[in-house]
């Protein structure tokens, strides 16, 4: 930390302290130099906040973008916050698809909902494919079989006495899950048939 004699602190990477010759008792700052210092300090405190960030938990680079703009910084600011961290190897957008996909594929959902989850966090669809498929082989992922774990825990709530309507509820759920809709047709009548035979 930079403490200045007016009282300004600024929190700067050392580098910047050995180039600019600022760290130095008695040094008058020029105004450029000053600006500099600011400069830095904003986007350190920017890049330091998005370590905050990304220790509470995965981020893609998009999603700290955004969250960086709603802070004090500049666009340029924020670009260069986060090219810090792309550089000390933080900001992998190919690894956060990857554990994403697989988390939520073992939660149950469905791969076009992770899919499309995955691209509204800023990852690019080849990554998106990639993570998918990676997943979904490791964990031997059957969707139809997923369907119907999902199928079977909510039908528990539905209403027995009209099935037309709980066909129609389930498969609405089942659809909003992310699952096709052939598979969630199928799996919401086998399922709801079943239960009624019981």
């Amino acid at each position: 930390m930079l403490s200045l004699s007016d009282g300004q602190q600024f929190v700067v990477p050392a580098g910047v302290l050995a180039d600019t010759g600022a760290g130095r008792m008695g040094v008058v700052l020029a105004p450029e130099l000053l600006g500099r210092l600011q400069h830095e300090h904003a986007v350190t405190s920017l890049a330091d906040w998005a370590l905050d960030a990304l220790a509470r938990g995965r981020r893609t680079r998009r999603e700290l973008e955004l969250r960086l703009r709603r802070r004090d910084g500049t666009p340029g600011q924020v670009q260069e916050a986060l090219a810090r961290l792309d550089a000390a190897g933080l900001l992998n957008d190919e690894s956060v698809a990857q554990a994403e996909a697989a988390s939520r594929l073992r939660r149950g959902e469905a791969p076009a909902r992770i899919q499309q989850r995955l691209r509204r966090k800023g990852v690019a669809a080849p990554q998106v494919q990639e993570a998918m498929a990676s997943a979904m082989h490791d964990d031997a992922f059957d969707e139809e079989a997923a369907c119907r774990a999902a199928a079977e825990k909510r039908a528990r709530s539905l209403d027995a006495t009209d099935p037309v309507a709980a066909r129609r509820k389930l498969q609405g759920f089942l659809l909003r899950r992310g699952f096709a809709a052939g598979i969630a047709a199928r799996v919401a009548r086998s399922v709801l048939e079943s239960r009624r035979a019981e």
